[in-house]
């Protein structure tokens, strides 16, 4: 019988990094290997913060007395192969995950099974895991094999996966034009193995229920980064288009195709894209750009490397144009909700929860770019509409995506799983994920 009552001791696997760990990394500087690639014209190479939502996580945990938290990641430029230490309660575990380039060379003739590649994360994270040996272990994200890979090693211990997405999803090669198979067979691997699941949104559950009809869903909102930026900064830019990576599942191609439309009635309209973008694909968008004749009115702007920063370049535009494909409720929309700028985006199985209460967000068809390009220019020429949609949208943001009451529900979510996973105890109906919530998409 285990003891719920006791101080619980929980794992995260997950691949972040903010600026607070990396002062605790001596991590390289990659002088010689940016100056390398900029002789072949490749983008540099630098520490940047990503996966905000694990870093706002870590914040809301560091108040819990009750959870010993231990947190297992890869870092990139590690100069050795682990780093072990503690910050305000909380354990890092940090691994080097990536080979020379000689020896994944050596690796790759040796092992022609692409999995074999990722032995290095394997190894360490099972060192990791027979060190702590915690009550449970929370897999964060699926879809990134350098690190998921690692809980098909995890044996009698319940491991709760939180979904950032679901790599297995069909229209993955129609959105994203990538889809690679050795990801794809992992993240089925994990599915068929565990048993617990968090997700927000409808898609991501109906997805892994069809890969897995005996898993367990509860609902798991990831805690969002409440933005503090002066809300009256000038304005730039009518439209920002913004995410960590600008790839086509983003659907930057349909801000572009709107934005043309939206230009033959209002031709000084302005749109900002803001983040990482590859060399190739950005070559891709400025020819289709120059197609369209918007060369004057749309500017890039690299991804930053603190998200703060981030959030104060957005704020100088007045309106925010992010047409996600394959997300339930990205966090770029809810991060936009908080800075109180209004929203045209798309209809996925996770947005329209986000107007259950009323209009936050101007919604259209995956697609409709005629819709899409209608909404934008609703907000171009009315100010009252503007107005209405920037209260209504941070009132429901600051509601449903309160960060320590969504902590405070994943801690009930893993005192769930184990008292199910040990004692076999029923899970409260409350926890569970309501499908009556999400409509079908």
């Amino acid at each position: 019988m285990y003891n719920i009552n006791k101080q619980i001791k929980v794992a995260w696997i997950c691949h972040f990094s903010n600026q607070r760990v990396r002062e605790y990394l001596p991590l390289s500087k990659m002088r010689l290997l940016n100056f390398l690639k900029s002789l072949f014209g490749k983008n540099r190479i630098t520490h940047v913060d990503f996966a905000p939502w694990v870093s706002n996580l870590i914040k809301e945990f560091e108040k819990f007395s009750t959870v010993e938290l231990h947190i297992i990641s890869p870092h990139k430029g590690l100069k050795r192969f682990k780093y072990e230490f503690k910050i305000d309660g909380i354990y890092y575990h940090f691994f080097k995950f990536e080979l020379s380039s000689l020896v994944s060379k050596l690796v790759g003739k040796i092992f022609k099974d692409q999995q074999k590649k990722y032995l290095l994360s394997r190894y360490s994270v099972r060192s990791f895991i027979k060190t702590i040996n915690p009550d449970i272990v929370n897999l964060i994200g699926t879809e990134n094999p350098h690190y998921s890979i690692t809980v098909l090693d995890i044996k009698n211990i319940p491991v709760y996966v939180s979904v950032q997405t679901v790599y297995t999803n069909p229209d993955r090669i129609i959105y994203s034009r990538v889809c690679e198979k050795h990801k794809w067979d992992i993240e089925l691997k994990i599915h068929k193995k565990e048993k617990y699941y968090g997700c927000a949104g409808r898609l991501h559950a109906d997805l892994i229920l069809k890969n897995n009809p005996n898993v367990i869903i509860f609902k798991n909102f990831f805690p969002v980064q409440s933005p503090s930026v002066n809300n009256f900064l000038p304005k730039e830019f009518d439209f920002v288009f913004f995410a960590a990576r600008v790839t086509p599942s983003k659907g930057v191609e349909d801000a572009i195709d709107a934005l043309a439309i939206v230009k033959k009635d209002k031709p000084d309209v302005s749109l900002n894209i803001v983040g990482y973008c590859n060399l190739d694909y950005k070559k891709t968008l400025i020819s289709i750009i120059s197609n369209k004749g918007l060369t004057k009115n749309i500017y890039f702007t690299d991804y930053f490397p603190l998200h703060q920063d981030m959030h104060h370049h957005i704020s100088k535009s007045r309106f925010a144009i992010l047409p996600f494909k394959l997300d339930t409720i990205p966090s770029a929309i809810i991060e936009a909700m908080f800075l109180g700028i209004p929203i045209v985006a798309y209809k996925t199985s996770g947005t329209p929860y986000l107007n259950k209460d009323g209009v936050t967000v101007l919604l259209s068809d995956i697609g409709d770019i005629d819709k899409l390009a209608e909404n934008m220019l609703r907000l171009l020429m009315s100010n009252e509409l503007s107005v209405t949609l920037q209260k209504a949208a941070k009132r429901f943001a600051e509601k449903e995506f309160n960060n320590t009451k969504n902590a405070l529900r994943l801690l009930r979510n893993y005192e769930a799983v184990i008292n199910h996973y040990y004692n076999k105890t029923l899970i409260p109906k409350e926890l569970l994920f309501d499908f009556t919530e999400f409509p079908i998409y």
